[in-house]
């Protein structure tokens, strides 16, 4: 299998290990042993991708991402679009101390399509309060920022299930916390659907508690497409506005679309909020594609956008769509994502799939 080369506060965490190779460091392991931790690999005969799932010896360990459906190594036409992006990890997730580069702590030791919501009722909670990190658990607020990673452990993390099929897993959480008044169940199914080369990641989320939740989700979507990320090409259904002008030595905006023009050098990181989408669910459709290889992917959701990051460094792209999720006790909450996967070989019509 080839394998490609491989916010403010929470981009800046990432571009932590982001400016030259790193040599072992004590504590660490190497970005090759994710592949030990407990997974299932899924097929359907064009595509692949391993899940890992949580609990007992899960890869992710840290408190900003949710827990359940990490995916890693969606593989197409011997195209690996999630790969190591970091050289070495720190498993221990207690460790969040600055680290040399390219060694990631447990917070973002990841890639492909993870998820993290925004934390709910830290407001609320007041200091040494509880409040809701969905798909994590219930913490206790120990500090005056909200985007900061909550300290570990958490109070209450829930039950949670697993299961497999050959070509899809489904994981729920079920979260019932009488102290701060949360609660939720939480479903999530990956699936590689049948006869195309095409992956679902839907959800459903509803409040069991007695308190309102109203938080936003981003898939971060980490793609390994091409070293540096020169020759990509991410075109979307409207006029792309950057909040921060690109560096144009390395990106440029025309229209729908933003071509890389050089690779991004180490160090160094192209990041803006992207304007421009409307309130309709077709904003939610976009493209990333490697022109000189050929292969690419298209991302599509369900919801309309309520705000866009891009982020990228020299080893990885992110395009992170949120939306919003505003549910009173009782009520239920539906979403997908749809991921289309192409090569050189694959005909296809407008760079869609």
């Amino acid at each position: 299998m080839r394998r490609a080369a491989s916010l403010g506060f929470l981009g800046a965490l990432l571009l932590l290990g982001a400016a030259a190779p790193a040599s072992a460091q004590p504590g660490t392991q190497p970005a090759t042993a994710l592949e030990n931790f407990h997974h299932v690999t899924i097929g359907n005969g064009l595509i692949t991708a391993q899940v890992y799932p949580p609990g007992k010896n899960e890869l992710y360990r840290g408190t900003r991402f949710d827990h359940a459906g990490v995916v890693f190594h969606v593989a197409y036409q011997e195209q690996d679009y999630d790969t190591y992006w970091f050289d070495r990890f720190v498993a221990d997730p207690t460790v969040t101390a600055k680290q040399p580069p390219y060694v990631q702590t447990s917070c973002c030791a990841v890639s492909g399509p993870v998820e993290e919501f925004s934390a709910v009722g830290f407001e609320q909670a007041g200091m040494g309060g509880r409040f809701l990190k969905p798909g994590i658990g219930i913490f206790r607020r120990d500090n005056d920022d909200p985007a900061r990673f909550p300290t570990l452990p958490a109070l209450n993390d829930g039950t949670r299930t697993f299961g497999a099929t050959k070509s899809s897993a489904r994981f729920t959480q079920v979260i019932d916390d009488p102290k701060s008044g949360y609660g939720y169940h939480y479903e999530k199914i990956v699936t590689l659907v049948p006869g195309k080369a095409q992956m679902t990641i839907s959800h459903v989320l509803i409040n069991t508690g007695r308190k309102d939740i109203d938080t936003t989700v981003y898939c971060h979507n980490f793609l390994t497409l091409s070293p540096g990320n020169e020759h990509l090409v991410i075109t979307a259904p409207f006029n792309i506005k950057p909040q921060t002008p690109f560096q144009p030595h390395l990106t440029k905006v025309e229209g729908k679309t933003i071509r890389y023009l050089a690779p991004v050098p180490p160090g160094e990181m192209v990041r803006s909020y992207l304007d421009g989408f409307g309130d309709s669910a077709g904003d939610y459709d976009f493209t990333v594609t490697n022109t000189r290889t050929g292969f690419g992917q298209r991302i599509r959701g369900d919801q309309p956008i309520v705000k866009i990051n891009m982020w990228s460094i020299d080893r990885t792209y992110s395009l992170e769509p949120y939306i919003a999720i505003s549910l009173k006790p009782g009520e239920t909450k539906r979403w997908t994502y749809t991921y289309d996967y192409f090569g050189p070989r694959d005909k296809r019509t407008g760079g869609k799939p």
